[in-house]
C-alpha cells in the first residue's frame, strides 16, 4: 500500500471484496491491500510502472479491454475482476508469448535425463568448489542407470561429454550417509532450449575449461585433483536463477505452454561481470528494470533499449561491454530481474 503524506481515500471492490487505498493508488496496490495475488513482471515498487508484460492484467467493469493492475489508478467505486477465465486466458497469452522468445533452460538437459531429477549441475559446481558435503547430498540420490546424464551432455558438440557418471561416484564417496535435503533435486516447471547450433556452443563455453575430458589415472575412482579438473569441463546449462525466476513461477501457476509461440531463434550470448554477474540476453523480455535501477544509482553509461521491434534489447550505450554500463548497480540489477537474463554466476543456495 502507498505510504507518504495524507490523502482522500478511494474505495473500490476486488473479487467481491471491498478496499480502501489511498488516491493515487493503482489496483495493483489495492489487490495487495487485499491480500489478492497478481502476477508481475516488468513492475518494482517504489518505481514508476512501465506496464510492458501485461501479465498483470485484470477486467474492470465500463471497460471493453482488460486493463494493467499495475498502472491502472483506482477510481472512487470501481469494480474489478482479477480471477475471470478471460482474465487467465489473457495473462497466461502474455506468458505464452514471452516464452516464445525466450532461450534459455529452466533445468540443464542432463538433470532433466536423470530419473532421480538430480541437479547435475549443482553438484559439479560443489565439487569444484571443494564442497564435498553438499555435493554428496545430491549424488547421494543417484540411481546408477548407465549415465543416460552423460548421452544428452552438450559438452559432447564440442570435444566429449562430461564425465558426470565420475563425478557422481566422487562426489557421493565424500557423504556421510545422512537424510538428503530436498532442494538437490531439479524439477517442476521447465523450458528447454533443445539441440544447439553448433555455433553457439563456443558461446556455452565461456566459464568452461577446454581441457579434454579427464579419466581416473587408476582406472577406478577420481582423485580430489582429477574431479576438479573434470568438473571445471561443465558448461553450466542450467539457469543459475531457476529458483527464484518470476517468469518461470507466473508461467507455471497459468499453466503456459513453453512452445505455443515459436519465435526466430536467437543466437545463444553470454557476458561475465567481472563481480560475479551473468548477462544472456536471450533470457531478456525488455521489461526495463534494470534501466530503471541503473539510471537510478546514477551509473556514468548505465543500460538501455537498443534496436527497435522485435529485434529491440538490454544492453550498454555505445557498444560497450557490461562492466562498464555496470559499475555501481550490478548487484541490484540482478536482485529486480524478473526472468534470470542477470544472475549471480553461483547460486547463493551454493556458495
Amino acid at each position: 500500500m502507498l505510504t507518504g503524506e495524507l490523502r482522500p481515500m478511494r474505495q473500490l471492490t476486488i473479487d467481491g471484496r471491498g478496499v480502501e487505498v489511498p488516491e493515487g493508488a493503482t489496483i495493483l496496490d489495492a489487490a495487495r491491500e487485499a491480500g489478492i495475488e497478481i502476477p508481475t513482471l516488468c513492475f518494482r515498487e517504489g518505481y514508476p510502472p512501465l506496464t510492458s508484460c501485461m501479465v498483470c492484467l485484470v477486467k474492470v467493469d465500463g471497460n471493453e479491454t482488460l486493463l494493467p493492475a499495475c498502472g491502472t489508478v483506482v477510481r472512487d467505486g470501481m469494480r474489478v475482476e482479477s480471477e475471470t477465465d478471460e482474465v487467465h486466458a489473457a495473462r497466461r497469452a502474455a506468458f505464452e508469448l514471452l516464452l516464445g522468445e525466450h532461450l534459455g533452460d529452466c533445468v540443464a538437459p542432463c538433470s532433466a535425463a536423470c530419473p532421480a531429477h538430480l541437479n547435475v549441475p549443482a553438484m559439479i559446481r560443489h565439487v569444484q568448489a571443494g564442497h564435498g558435503e553438499a555435493a554428496a547430498a545430491i549424488a547421494g540420490l543417484c540411481t546408477d542407470c548407465g549415465a543416460r546424464c552423460e548421452k544428452v551432455c552438450r559438452r559432447a558438440a564440442k570435444d566429449a561429454a562430461v564425465s558426470i557418471r565420475n563425478l557422481v561416484r566422487f562426489a557421493a564417496s565424500a557423504g556421510d550417509g545422512a537424510r538428503r535435503p530436498p532442494h538437490a533435486t531439479a524439477e517442476g516447471y521447465s523450458v528447454h532450449v533443445g539441440r544447439v547450433p553448433p555455433e553457439d556452443i563456443d558461446a556455452y563455453l565461456i566459464e568452461a575449461s577446454g581441457a579434454a575430458r579427464v579419466e581416473p589415472a587408476d582406472g577406478e575412482a577420481f582423485t580430489e585433483d582429477e574431479a576438479r579438473s573434470e568438473a571445471a569441463r561443465c558448461m553450466h546449462c542450467d539457469c543459475r536463477a531457476a529458483a527464484d525466476c518470476r517468469l518461470r513461477d507466473g508461467a507455471a501457476a497459468c499453466r503456459a505452454s513453453a512452445t505455443k509461440y515459436r519465435g526466430k531463434r536467437r543466437p545463444f550470448e553470454q557476458h561475465v561481470h567481472p563481480q560475479g554477474i551473468v548477462y544472456e540476453p536471450g533470457k531478456c523480455i525488455a521489461c526495463g528494470l534494470c534501466i530503471q535501477v541503473a539510471k537510478e544509482s546514477a551509473e556514468p553509461l548505465g543500460l538501455t533499449f537498443v534496436g527497435r521491434g522485435f529485434d529491440v534489447r538490454v544492453a550498454v550505450p555505445f557498444s560497450r561491454p557490461l562492466e562498464e554500463g555496470l559499475q555501481r548497480a550490478a548487484a541490484a540489477c540482478v536482485r529486480a530481474c524478473p526472468t534470470g537474463a542477470l544472475a549471480f554466476r553461483d547460486n547463493p543456495e551454493e556458495r
